[in-house]
């Protein structure tokens, strides 16, 4: 049998200073090297003597081919040719954009897996991780064409805040009474309620909430959950001890609603947030909802698909934005890519676990779906191209459950759409929102 091309094998001693200068004179690599002495690399499952070896030490990293090399690497990434080929183009389809997204979604039945010390892999995360993306940029003919993530995207985002910070007091079940924290912007009418995704915090809507648009339109909200970024934990929550539950969430939102005095509102979040509004559209008459705009959501997801992934363990404040960061879109500008990362590096210990809790199995809408009235509360579905944890595919099959549910497939986006590429995502919220407001009259 032919064996696929390899990218690896056609890399020459002639490239590596260029994939050593573009590694080196990064920024981010020169932080993330401090301090660090590891060595590790990159093999073909079916060529495994081809490949590239990473060496980082006193702050450097020396590049050298897998098949000369002297160095002995404490750990290696591998996968099939023709996973690296896909990894190594210009712009990677999903989940070829992350090593993270083959490792979750190929996994070892298709031979992407790590060798060697699991420990040491986790430990250098970040490291590993940005060198990847470095040598991709290399290999392309991209160095230097990238956003050099030096200012934000938003003229509404240069100036001082308008956005008001508050703090209000919720009793919720199983955590007791909570110091909630809550942002407010707008002068609107209309409320939206925005859901933070699983293990971040509010933080994630400030360019929607500054957004001119939608200020001049809406009043928005957006909360922590309890224990998240900014508010405090409940008095009967205990260090370590924190699991979400679709009661749990809900109680937590039908609170906010009800302490603010938000009528008719529309309530949109990504991720964790997105499922949630699905168990929202279920209880709009309860909850004074007038319509959802989940994101990246759909009405179930298995816990077993992510086990090679989120049942790592390690340092939180490294392993978490490690986790995640790959289901952005490559294309995203690195600005926010970057304070997308800092947010779920921020989170005390075992939050973002506490909330997979919910989103992997812990929320279950198969047979409720139909039973969504959308003349009462609409529901228009989002779900970005580059996401491969709820991919379009998924979020498309749970909308055709819902009669009279709109779906739409956003390009050029991944799994933290408010928050990654904020003016890429604002046509589609808008679209979102105009529906609502059609739909209710």
């Amino acid at each position: 049998m032919e064996r696929a091309r390899n990218i690896l094998s056609t890399l020459d001693d002639s490239q590596l200073p260029s994939i050593e200068a573009a590694i080196n004179e990064d920024a981010a690599c020169r932080a993330a090297f401090a301090g660090v002495d590891v060595c590790f690399d990159v093999q073909s499952w079916d060529n495994p003597e081809e490949g590239l070896i990473f060496y980082i030490h006193k702050g450097l990293a020396e590049v050298e081919l897998l098949r000369t090399s002297t160095y002995i690497p404490e750990f290696n990434l591998s996968a099939r040719s023709q996973h690296w080929n896909e990894f190594f183009s210009k712009t990677p389809t999903r989940p070829f954009q992350s090593y993270w997204g083959m490792l979750r979604l190929l996994g070892t039945e298709s031979h992407v897996e790590v060798g060697g010390d699991l420990a040491e892999f986790t430990t250098h995360a970040l490291v590993w991780r940005i060198i990847l993306d470095k040598t991709r940029e290399a290999v392309t003919g991209q160095r230097g064409q990238k956003d050099a993530a030096q200012d934000y995207v938003s003229d509404d985002e240069c100036d001082d805040d308008s956005i008001v910070g508050h703090y209000t007091w919720l009793s919720l079940p199983g955590v007791g009474k909570c110091k909630i924290f809550y942002e407010t912007s707008g002068q609107g009418d209309q409320p939206i309620l925005f859901l933070h995704t699983a293990g971040a915090d509010s933080r994630q809507f400030h360019s929607m909430m500054m957004n001119g648009y939608l200020q001049r339109r809406y009043r928005m909200v957006a909360f922590d959950l309890p224990g998240h970024g900014r508010s405090f934990p409940g008095s009967q929550q205990h260090p370590l001890s924190y699991a979400n539950s679709e009661e749990f969430y809900i109680s937590a939102i039908k609170g906010i609603i009800s302490k603010l005095g938000l009528r008719d509102v529309i309530v949109s979040g990504a991720s964790m947030g997105g499922q949630v509004c699905l168990a929202v559209a279920l209880r709009a008459a309860e909850l004074n909802v007038s319509g959802v705009i989940p994101c990246e959501a759909c009405d179930y997801l298995p816990r077993q698909q992510a086990q090679s992934i989120y049942g790592l363990s390690g340092d939180e404040s490294v392993l978490n934005p490690e986790r995640v960061c790959g289901m952005m879109a490559p294309t995203s500008p690195e600005i926010y890519k970057r304070l997308n990362w800092w947010l779920y590096s921020a989170q005390a210990s075992r939050i973002f676990p506490g909330d997979l809790m919910f989103y992997f199995e812990g929320w279950d809408g198969r047979d409720r779906m139909a039973l969504i009235d959308t003349t009462a509360c609409p529901v228009y579905m989002l779900t970005g191209e580059y996401d491969y944890s709820c991919s379009p595919e998924t979020s498309q099959k749970t909308a055709a459950k819902i009669r009279g549910a709109v779906f739409e497939e956003m390009k050029g986006l991944g799994h933290f759409p408010f928050s990654e590429n904020p003016e890429k995502f604002m046509p589609y919220f808008k679209r979102a929102l105009d529906h609502i407001r059609r739909s209710r009259g």
